[in-house]
């Protein structure tokens, strides 16, 4: 299968990726942060310019839906939206925070513990607790207790980002964690905006 994967929510800039039939990733950034809607296609262009893609050889879309940029969660979404209809390619949407516990998965191959991902933010951290097979424990949520992040969590049931070295996430993150649901039939969710605020998630189209 392969598998275009959008994601538009950090401040950091944008990155699309391209997961292909044999498991490899392409990837291509923009690292000028709030410029998601002016450089999208751009980015999209060169990604497939670069390695002979287009629209026919994709058989799935994904999109990071948040928490994060409310206007990059907005870009995302419609570019993805967009696209799939256009191609009529099955869409689906992941959060942030699930894509960071697919990435410490890889680094923690044979951990049987829970894994509680976090996201700092401008309120605190987003937080949501996965098991070892990155099913969800726990909805995402906010909080402002920084005390969690005090120590390391290796001598509890599960681990967080401070327990592996995490490198910085992007597109490609998003279509592996995608691939990865596909092949072990998990759910995949429909694509909706998710916007966390301080008390609980807000889910707006």
């Amino acid at each position: 299968m392969s598998i275009l994967a959008i994601d538009t929510v950090g401040t950091g800039g944008s990155s699309i990726a391209i997961i292909d039939h044999d498991g490899n990733c392409f990837v291509e950034h923009n690292s000028i942060s709030n410029s998601h809607a002016e450089s999208f296609f751009q980015i999209l262009n060169t990604l497939f310019n670069k390695h002979n893609y287009n629209y026919s050889k994709l058989d799935h879309l994904a999109v990071v839906v948040g928490p994060g940029s409310f206007n990059g969660i907005r870009v995302g979404i419609s570019a993805a939206k967009g696209i799939n209809l256009v191609t009529n390619k099955p869409l689906y949407g992941v959060n942030a925070l699930e894509v960071q516990a697919y990435a410490m998965s890889l680094l923690c191959a044979n951990n049987k513990k829970n894994i509680r991902a976090m996201i700092k933010s401008s309120q605190g951290f987003y937080m949501q607790l996965f098991d070892c097979n990155l099913l969800p424990l726990s909805d995402p949520t906010t909080t402002h207790d920084a005390q969690c992040l005090g120590t390391r969590t290796s001598g509890n049931n599960y681990i967080t980002y401070m327990d592996c070295n995490l490198p910085k996430l992007d597109a490609s993150h998003a279509g592996l964690l995608v691939h990865y649901r596909l092949k072990n039939k998990q759910k995949l969710n429909e694509v909706e905006a998710l916007y966390l605020n301080e008390l609980q998630y807000m889910k707006l189209l």
